[in-house]
C-alpha cells in the first residue's frame, strides 16, 4: 500500500467514525447536515445529519473551521 493510499484509507475510516458518533436519523424539520471533507483532496468523505430543536426561529448558519 502506498503512503497516499494509506493516508486516504485512514482519513476515510476517521470520517466514518465521526459521522457514526454524531449522526442521527433524519427526523423532524430542523436538521444540520454534517460533512467531513479531506482538505488535501477536497473530497467529501462522509455526510450525516444531526437533529436540533429551538424555541427561536432558525438563525442563518455559518461555516466553522475546526483545526487541531
Amino acid at each position: 500500500m502506498t503512503a497516499e493510499l494509506a493516508r486516504l484509507t485512514a482519513a476515510q475510516a476517521k470520517a466514518d467514525e465521526i459521522i457514526r458518533t454524531v449522526g442521527e436519523s433524519p427526523d423532524g424539520p430542523l436538521l444540520l447536515r454534517v460533512s467531513v471533507t479531506d482538505t488535501a483532496t477536497r473530497q467529501r468523505l462522509a455526510t450525516g445529519f444531526v437533529n436540533y430543536t429551538t424555541d427561536q426561529p432558525a438563525a442563518p448558519l455559518r461555516l466553522v473551521e475546526v483545526t487541531s
